[in-house]
């Protein structure tokens, strides 16, 4: 029994000082010789006209920036690339029980990948000096095994979609292929969606969804397609541009609402009118020139074209009051306005004298000042030049009431107007930015 564990001990430690011992530079350094040996430029196949199968896997560790104008996304990306080494391997046993080695990428083959959609640069090796490339290693398992990690911040070109601006979502993709002739190396995904583990918010851009997909022919060409989905965070955009918009078109229709005597509705009307020709400054800097056209820039256009007609329509109804001042009602159009609007104002009498038919007024009491009205003796002469008088009187004042409802009558279609095509803007433009497909 004694004997037994003796030699238990024994295995064990001679087991532990080969691991311990074995592993010496110089078993590390004879087999990172014999591993350089081979030439770089070498497919890592006994067979060279077999292609290398290469695995890829993607992490996105930030979004730095999306500009839409320009189109340019750039994204911090990390590749790990895997294949299968059949001339850079070993027999773990016969080098101190060495499993694995890193060797540099100017001493071993790795696989060439670029990105088609990139906008300086192709290739996914993106070094900044000498030193960055020397510390640039693969690692290999004793089996063949190889990984390769390399990350960096790209430029990628990626088309926008503005048209539900600012809930706009936009589709961009990293296209990786191997610049090798005749299918030599062949790329496929490892998995089917980025891996997002890693990623760090942006306070602007959040990824909504993402995929993988590849297109691979053996004998000519491969292709990995790494999708994502940027949608914008719309909160202060939101409260910055389009509120603020909104609230100045409802408050372009308060010109109908101020009197013309005042002087004021002049320049408010021009004044909204300059601060929508600035919104419209701002948001062609930020919207990009492309289709389709973004609802919101329509819905700042039409705006802008409602607070020029009411511009139009200001300058007008001023006009219209000096002239009804001057009593200047001899145009064709200015005496079609008053009886049109004395002919409503009349009908609208009417209605209220029907409603008040039913209505029983007691008899007037003959009162202390009317007998002695009824009891003055009048010449006949000053009796009709009084009532001359107030005839006249009478006439100027009917002929300024109906030249103040007509005024009135202007500014309350002018006001129904424009805020129906307001609530129409608003109730189309909310339907398809809310209900979109």
């Amino acid at each position: 029994m004694d004997f037994i564990k003796i030699v238990v001990i024994f295995f064990y430690w001679t087991q532990l000082k080969y691991l311990i011992i074995g592993q010496t530079f110089d078993e590390i350094s004879h087999l990172e010789s014999k591993l350089k040996n081979y030439s770089p430029d070498l497919n890592p196949k006994l067979n060279q006209k077999d292609p290398v199968d290469v695995s890829i896997m993607a992490y996105i560790t930030a979004i730095l920036d999306y500009n839409e104008v320009s189109g340019i996304l750039q994204p911090v990306v990390s590749y790990v690339l895997t294949w299968k080494d059949e001339i850079r391997r070993w027999n773990s046993s016969e080098y101190g029980n060495v499993t694995s080695i890193n060797l540099p990428i100017t001493n071993t083959w790795i696989p060439k990948i670029s990105i088609m959609n990139m906008v300086r640069q192709k290739s996914i090796f993106m070094y900044h000096n000498e030193i960055e490339i020397r510390r640039s290693l693969v690692n290999y398992q004793a089996n063949g095994s190889a990984e390769f990690h390399v990350s960096g911040a790209q430029d990628i070109t990626c088309s926008s979609d503005m048209k539900y601006f600012p809930f706009d979502s936009h589709a961009c993709s990293i296209q990786l292929y191997p610049e090798y002739a005749n299918g030599n190396v062949v790329l496929k995904p490892e998995i089917n969606t980025f891996d997002l583990r890693y990623a760090e918010s942006n306070t602007e851009w959040s990824i909504t969804a993402n995929s993988v997909d590849g297109e691979v022919d053996p004998n000519v060409f491969s292709m990995v397609r790494f999708n994502i989905t940027l949608s914008r965070n719309p909160s202060f955009l939101f409260l910055n541009l389009v509120l603020p918009i909104v609230l100045l078109s409802f408050a372009n229709l308060l010109v109908f609402c101020i009197p013309v005597a005042s002087g004021e509705r002049g320049s408010l009307a021009f004044t909204i009118l300059l601060t929508f020709i600035v919104f419209i400054t701002m948001v062609t800097e930020i919207l990009p020139a492309c289709k389709p056209i973004s609802y919101f820039n329509i819905f700042l256009e039409v705006q802008l074209f409602c607070s020029v007609l009411i511009a139009f329509c200001t300058v007008w109804s001023i006009s219209l009051h000096y002239k009804f001042a001057e009593n200047d009602t001899q145009s064709i159009f200015l005496h079609f306005l008053l009886k049109l609007s004395c002919a409503y104002n009349n009908s609208c009498s009417k209605q209220q004298r029907k409603d008040k038919k039913n209505l029983v007024v007691p008899p007037r009491g003959s009162t202390g000042k009317h007998f002695n009205e009824t009891c003055v003796d009048k010449t006949p002469q000053l009796q009709m030049e009084q009532e001359l008088h107030e005839d006249i009187k009478s006439v100027d004042k009917n002929t300024k009431d109906n030249h103040q409802y007509c005024l009135k009558c202007i500014d309350s279609i002018c006001f129904g107007i424009f805020l129906t095509i307001l609530c129409i803007q608003l109730s189309v433009y909310g339907i398809k930015v809310f209900y979109r497909p």
